[in-house]
């Protein structure tokens, strides 16, 4: 059995006895909070319960396919009838936008936190937190075998979705036996490994593609600090519309074919913001810890952070001057 049995067991209770369930997902949905979302709201609504999925941030079009005809709101009405909300892939409540609604609620719901992030506020009633686990739909498909859920061919795929998306196919170094051996069950029980692999390598448009290349034009090398920089500019997207998705992209091409210790691709903004993905491939560094420094968060190999400020190029790397 898991070590984390205790926490398994105390997250299956709570929503053996929910009734009206919201899953919440964060800003800048990915594969992992959609996936997690999805598999639980099948699951729940299966056993009798009624699922709204909640998101402030509209699901990306490359997870279309996946989400099929089921809804994601970000109406904040949806939990003024919940007895018990879900949160997925979080670390905080203010990630996923509901804090100011839960604590403005009238009534208390039972908040159900299910995560895989060391740096977990542990802010639920029920903290399912599994930081040895890739994704966070890994711990979910832990979740539904403890309840005795029955994992259709699509739940599997969205289950596997998530560790997919978090492990870049199993290529980064957030790939463990347990994901592996995971992936495989899931693709025993009917999980869609080539419609997932698909989502993860061939998600690229043109505009997005251009990009790129004006960002690999300006990358910087700071050897002493074995770390890669680079920047995209506001006034370069000339009408493109790409979002985090192509920054993300990104940095994690970068960090797949670089040997450098740390990557960050900073994006200028409208209204003087900046956005920072953040990635590592060595298991000694923790660029979390930079994120949380500018107010963002994330995994110790994945983070980013969006802050007041100005991108300014130095010269062996691209820095971000805060308000």
């Amino acid at each position: 059995m898991p070590e984390y049995i205790k926490e398994l067991n105390a997250a299956a209770l709570a929503l053996e006895q929910a009734k009206n369930v919201v899953t919440v997902s964060h800003r800048r949905p990915d594969g992992d909070t959609i996936g997690s979302a999805l598999s639980l709201a099948t699951a729940l609504e299966a056993a009798g319960k009624t699922v709204r999925c909640f998101c402030v941030d509209a699901v990306p079009i490359s997870l279309a396919p996946f989400v099929g005809a089921r809804e994601f709101t970000a109406d904040p009405g949806v939990f003024a009838g919940a007895d018990t909300v879900i949160v997925l892939d979080s670390g905080d409540l203010r990630f996923v936008g509901a804090d100011s609604i839960l604590s403005g609620l009238t009534h208390k719901p039972v908040i159900v936190n299910i995560d895989h992030h060391a740096i977990n506020e542990k802010f639920g009633d029920v903290n399912l937190v599994v930081t040895e686990a890739a994704s966070t739909t890994e711990a979910v498909f832990a979740l539904l075998k403890v309840m005795r859920a029955s994992v259709t061919p699509e739940m599997a795929t969205n289950i596997l979705m998530g560790i997919v998306t978090d492990t870049m196919m199993f290529f980064n170094p957030a790939t463990t036996a347990s994901s592996l051996h995971a992936a495989a069950e899931l693709e025993r029980l009917g999980g869609d490994l080539k419609k997932v692999s698909r989502l993860v390598s061939k998600n690229k448009n043109i505009e997005s593609l251009v990009l790129w290349g004006k960002a690999l034009e300006r990358l910087k090398w700071d050897k002493a600090r074995s770390r890669v920089t680079t920047a995209i500019m506001v006034n370069e997207l000339n009408g493109m519309a790409p979002g985090d998705d192509a920054v993300d992209g990104l940095s994690n091409f970068l960090n797949n074919n670089l040997s450098a210790r740390t990557i960050m691709v900073l994006r200028e903004l409208e209204g003087g913001m900046v956005k920072g993905s953040l990635r590592t491939a060595s298991d000694d560094v923790d660029v979390c810890e930079e994120a949380v420094k500018y107010g963002g968060g994330g995994h110790r190999k994945a983070a980013g952070f969006a802050v007041r400020g100005r991108i300014v190029e130095k010269e062996n790397e691209w820095v971000v001057e805060k308000e």
